[in-house]
């Protein structure tokens, strides 16, 4: 007879990175009882749902709008003396019990998609009878716009776009451990897309596919990687609008809008009748993609530090040094109403 206790791992448990923080969400129950949600930061913080789910996957999508309600930093800065005040009775059952949890292995979601892969997640993607699913080259113009965007987008937001209307954010399949797989490579390629962009240069390359013409050849097409591009857009387009409207900026996201949008502009027509005209177009994307990186960045960044300062303390005063650093008054700073620094 042992007091071990068997501990059940959702397939659904996986790893969530954003905004330079990442997050493993994990799902677990013992025989015959309801699920159990955690999340554990970088720093082995544990959060603890105090209610047990009756699914895996309500689990999940309650992890999901957690995160998107009060951000994912404060995970990180905040979550640390609420798990000492609450140390869960579970997780004191699976010390005694002398069980683990799954090692956080924040490293294999960085990890590149191989070949397979990408033809797995490519092929699957293709297969879908599902109106309003995206394709490859779809996907990859909508993760980009979601990784060098103006604000942080939720998964719980961006994953129904991928997979259809009505999906949930899940992949469409009866297999829950296919499911898990899936939605493990679309981060995966989320990651790489975003940690292409923080090297120095950054390291940027759209992928779309090219289409064969009888006699003038193949050309590139990024027509749908366009579309999906703006599909990201579009899930803050409110966000956007310095940019759009913005006459010096804007030039960058032209190609993509000429593309994707049959209304972008008067000489819309002129400008994508022939195979030629519309690679010219595709072959200015990357150029547009790292000027539209560093268009936002400083607003990410300011963003960021002003949700910090916001998070660290209510009771800053106005003509208090601001305690994000930048040694104005809080007032002027990160206390102002609205402007970011």
């Amino acid at each position: 007879m042992t007091d071990d206790i068997e501990i059940i791992y959702s397939p659904l448990t996986q790893t969530y990175s954003a905004d330079g923080h990442t997050l493993s969400i994990q799902i677990y129950r013992s025989p015959n009882t309801p699920w159990v949600l955690e999340v554990v930061d970088e720093r082995g913080t544990s959060t603890v749902w105090g209610d047990p789910f009756d699914t895996d996957k309500a689990a999940l999508e309650a992890a999901f709008l957690e995160i998107e309600q009060q951000g994912i930093h404060h995970f990180v800065t905040h979550a640390q003396q609420a798990a000492k005040d609450a140390e869960p009775a579970l997780l004191r059952k699976l010390a005694q019990g002398k069980q683990s949890l799954p090692p956080f292995d924040i490293d294999q979601m960085m990890v590149p998609l191989s070949a397979e892969e990408l033809l797995e997640l490519h092929q699957f993607l293709l297969d879908l009878d599902v109106e309003e699913s995206m394709t490859m080259d779809m996907l990859d113009g909508f993760l980009h716009a979601l990784a060098i965007g103006p604000e942080t987008v939720m998964p719980g937001q961006w994953l129904p776009k991928v997979w259809g209307p009505g999906s949930g954010g899940m992949p469409p399949t009866d297999d829950v451990e296919q499911a898990n797989h899936l939605l493990g490579l679309v981060m995966r390629y989320f990651n790489g897309i975003i940690f292409g962009f923080e090297q120095r240069p950054p390291v940027v390359e759209p992928c779309w596919s090219t289409v064969q013409y009888d006699a003038p050849g193949k050309f590139e097409d990024a027509e749908m990687w366009a579309f999906g591009f703006s599909e990201g857009v579009k899930l803050s387009q409110a966000a956007w609008q310095p940019l759009l409207t913005d006459p010096q900026s804007a030039r960058w996201y032209r190609p993509i809008g000429l593309l994707s949008d049959d209304d972008f502009s008067p000489d819309q027509a002129a400008l994508t009748r022939t195979p030629e005209q519309r690679q010219a177009l595709a072959r200015e994307i990357k150029n547009g993609l790292l000027q539209i990186h560093a268009f936002w960045l400083p607003l990410r960044h300011a963003v960021a530090e002003r949700q910090q300062a916001q998070r660290i303390s209510t009771k800053v005063g106005r003509n208090e040094p601001c305690p994000c650093g930048s040694g104005k008054k809080f007032k002027k700073c990160c206390g102002a109403p609205s402007e970011l620094h």
